[in-house]
């Protein structure tokens, strides 16, 4: 974050569905008050931000979805800085400082805070375009429909009664016919954007990842332009590290962080487990190169897994296919 961002008054926001509540730290004292969620609310935050002589701000807000969607776009479209803070990490934050009420207002207080204290390490919200939104959209739903169809299918086990069993088929019928429908939307969207095609196309000669792997990519990731270094975007995803060693008798086992979208990981996946089956690529020499060293095969997919999403990063950053470099392809330590 630029430092005339981290110099501006900290705006907690907590949101709900109907109506959401602010928090303002200024220069000399602290302002709250609750607005409707939705634009006469919106208006009425600027009325108020401008009463207390804050032209711009740091504003902080959960992602909570749909809720807090118009909200972002307003105050972004007003010149002010947005950051959405995990909710894993604010929790944390709270419990450290011994936090023990749980209200509207004291939440959007601890937003404040936490962005006043931690300003310095949030990435601001970049909004994605109209076509990456659509196609985030699409990809979403279609994964909701694969799982209702996935619980259809698992109702059907050990189902005798016919009747039951009709509905359940009728069921699954309808949503595979809903999935090829919602294929079909994506591709048509993808193909209806060059620079979505193109970029589907640059990401596919990665070893592993398809059309659906791509696009999913493409989806979740919605503004790559917001990272600086591959590692920033393997952290985003969720696909890095974590180290937990003390002294001589704490040495647990390294995990990976899973923060940020399921669904990216879970493509990856998908992603990490063709490409090991091809022994002719050199990501499965580097599969195979963890295996050696005794690591078990879920510590070496999850390795392949962050190679993916950088390699991803760098064909995407310059405008390049992939090509093995196996200077570069070196198991990571």
């Amino acid at each position: 974050m630029n430092t005339e961002s981290l110099r501006l008054p900290p705006l907690g926001l907590d949101m709900a569905k109907a109506s959401f509540t602010a928090r303002l730290v200024g220069p000399t004292k602290l302002h709250s008050a609750c607005f409707t969620n939705e634009f006469t609310g919106w208006a009425q935050l600027d009325g108020w931000l401008a009463k207390h002589h804050c032209q711009q701000v740091l504003a902080g807000l959960e992602p909570t979805g749909p809720y807090a969607a118009g909200l972002l776009w307003h105050l972004h479209c007003k010149g002010h800085t947005v950051c959405l803070i995990n909710a894993r990490h604010l929790k944390n934050y709270g419990r450290s400082l011994g936090r023990k009420v749980k209200t509207d207002p004291t939440d959007a207080a601890l937003i404040a805070d936490y962005l006043r204290a931690n300003a310095q390490h949030l990435r601001p919200w970049q909004p994605p375009t109209q076509e990456i939104l659509m196609l985030q959209g699409l990809v979403r739903r279609r994964q909701q429909v694969l799982g209702l169809l996935q619980a259809e299918r698992n109702r059907t086990e050990g189902v005798t009664q016919p009747l039951i069993k009709a509905s359940l088929q009728r069921q699954i019928g309808h949503l595979k016919t809903e999935v090829a429908r919602l294929e079909r939307a994506i591709e048509e969207h993808v193909l209806g954007h060059p620079k979505l095609q193109h970029s589907v196309r640059l990401l596919c000669t990665i070893p592993g990842i398809g059309p659906v792997v791509a696009v999913a990519i493409l989806a979740e990731v919605p503004a790559l332009s917001a990272f600086t270094r591959a590692r920033d975007l393997a952290a985003f995803a969720g696909l890095t590290p974590t180290v937990i060693k003390s002294g001589t008798s704490v040495h647990r086992r390294g995990r990976l962080t899973k923060e940020g979208s399921a669904l990216l990981r879970k493509m990856l996946y998908m992603a990490a487990l063709q490409a090991v089956k091809r022994p002719t690529n050199a990501l499965h020499r580097c599969y195979q190169h963890f295996i050696e060293r005794g690591k078990s095969k879920m510590c070496a997919i999850g390795a392949l897994m962050h190679k993916l999403i950088r390699i991803a990063f760098g064909v995407l950053k310059h405008d390049q296919p992939f090509v093995a470099n196996f200077a570069k392809l070196q198991p990571l330590t």
